[in-house]
């Protein structure tokens, strides 16, 4: 099994791949009928805007230091049963998310969990050579 990091997005494209779809996000879409793993989610005064930006940080650290990466790949390989799967969201990749801080987590906790990215932008970051 794989775990990827994703956004709500990419619903489709991850489908077609056969990645299964878990919401790690507070408040899912109202189309989204899959599995949630919100032990990792925000809390809602987080999502609020009383809430800072290092605040923010400095919470959901606290959320990860109470929680076992372990028993987190354990739970998101018993919800998977046996697919790879996409911890989804709702920000695009290249902006501040709690599911880019969970990823750096449980990479440093010694798994391998990586933003997923389609099979042509895959290939369109790779270096054209004029001389190929």
């Amino acid at each position: 099994m794989k775990v990827y990091t994703s956004y709500f997005a990419n619903s489709r494209a991850l489908g077609k791949e056969n990645i299964k779809l878990i919401s790690i996000a507070r408040y899912s879409p109202k189309w989204f009928y899959g599995p949630r793993y919100t032990i990792v989610s925000p809390t809602a005064y987080m999502l609020s805007s009383a809430c800072t930006h290092e605040e923010y940080l400095h919470k959901y650290v606290e959320i990860l230091h109470r929680l076992d990466p372990k028993k987190v790949i354990a739970d998101v390989e018993s919800i998977a049963q046996g697919k790879d799967v996409a911890l989804c969201c709702y920000e695009k990749p290249g902006d501040f998310c709690h599911r880019h801080l969970l990823s750096e987590w449980l990479r440093k906790n010694g798994y391998d969990v990586n933003e997923w990215q389609p099979e042509e932008k895959k290939e369109q970051t790779q270096q054209l050579s004029l001389f190929d």
